[in-house]
């Protein structure tokens, strides 16, 4: 097996990992909210009113639980199409919208938030390497923030052409020379050079914020 291979199937390893741990928590609140109705009914059988609030509490957390799991498996199903084509005209603020979907588990687990600003910007590239760059960008600034910190990406145009642009704050977050130090000492930040060259992309940093952009 050739590295590229190698790298893909880590990346997809990690990223099912991800969904199918995000998929059984959805499962085990939905789980847990049925569970609490069934006890209040077999305690209570004819005490509706008393415990109606509870009730509706339990539906609503169901509800929006289901509707959670659906649109990650939407959005999971179009990010498996990525190797479909090696060249697909995409929207990048919804490709981007949907990649922090998928990913925002990765930076809850280090108390750190991961928010999109969407824009519709059309894009032909390779949507499986674009979703590698994406996912490298987040993991090298998850490798350097600490918690409390917060993560932003958006899709923009410069000078007609478009860009991501990754933006990292928070007070313990370190300042700017020494953030894109750490950075660029990352195994991920190693990864996201490769992967923007294989796009014909250029990675430029900020001299004074915690930024940096993905030119295509």
């Amino acid at each position: 097996m050739n590295p590229e291979t190698e790298k893909t199937l880590a990346f997809y390893g990690r990223m099912t990992a991800n969904l199918t741990h995000e998929f059984k928590n959805i499962l085990a609140i939905i789980q847990e909210s049925a569970g609490l109705m069934e006890d209040i009914m077999a305690v209570a059988p004819l005490s509706k009113e008393k415990y109606q609030e509870r009730f509706n509490n339990s539906m609503t957390t169901i509800k929006n639980q289901l509707q959670r799991g659906m649109q990650l498996a939407t959005r999971f199903n179009k990010f498996a199409h990525a190797p479909d084509h090696a060249s697909d005209e995409l929207d990048l603020g919804e490709t981007v919208e949907h990649f922090c979907t998928l990913t925002e588990r990765f930076a809850r687990l280090k108390h750190i938030s991961l928010e999109a600003d969407t824009r519709e910007i059309k894009l032909t590239t390779n949507p499986l390497l674009l979703y590698m760059a994406l996912f490298y960008s987040l993991d090298s600034c998850l490798s350097v923030l600490p918690a409390k910190s917060s993560i932003s990406m958006a899709a923009s145009e410069n000078s007609g052409k478009p860009v991501i642009e990754i933006e990292c704050a928070g007070k313990d977050a370190p300042a700017a020379p020494q953030f894109f130090t750490k950075l660029r000492e990352s195994s991920a930040w190693k990864e996201l050079e490769d992967t923007a060259a294989q796009l014909g992309a250029s990675l430029e940093c900020a001299e004074n914020d915690l930024r940096f952009c993905l030119f295509f």
